[in-house]
């Protein structure tokens, strides 16, 4: 029996995630750490709800997230000057070195991820997955900041 092809993607994406995570652990850090960090940079002042809906997660799973990065001294939040209540993110100094050191992880797995396939592989690839994540997006209600 030949195996369904959303399943085959799922389990692949599933994959190549953990095989990413275990590389930034192996430098330091973590999945969600780049993720959050990234995030933060690229939508320096959106509100911590919005960051989390920018993310595709709940809040309380962004503050968790957060409640770490703080403790690290990788991010701060800063309250709205017009509503106290609101806060957004910034990445501390010592976040943008420690985003520097796993983009450079990120690169060697990039450039590892890429060499598996020929250019003009890889440009049929991102655009079957763009087709996919398009086709699925809307139904699936996440808002992705890489679109």
């Amino acid at each position: 029996m030949e195996e369904r092809l959303g399943r085959l993607v799922v389990m692949t994406g599933k994959v190549a995630r953990e095989y990413f995570d275990r590389r930034l652990v192996a430098a330091g850090s973590s999945l969600n750490t780049y993720i959050v960090l990234k995030a933060a940079l690229h939508y320096p002042d959106v509100s911590q709800r919005e960051l989390a809906t920018f993310l595709g997660i709940e809040g309380p799973t962004l503050t968790h997230h957060l409640d770490r990065l703080a403790r690290d001294g990788l991010i701060q939040r800063v309250r709205n000057r017009v509503d106290r209540r609101v806060s957004s993110v910034e990445v501390t100094p010592a976040g943008r070195r420690h985003l520097d050191e796993i983009e450079a992880e990120a690169d060697r797995h990039d450039k590892e991820f890429r060499s598996l396939f020929t250019a003009s592989e890889q440009e049929t690839l991102k655009r079957l997955l763009n087709r996919i994540r398009d086709h699925y997006l809307e139904e699936a209600d996440v808002h992705h900041p890489a679109r």
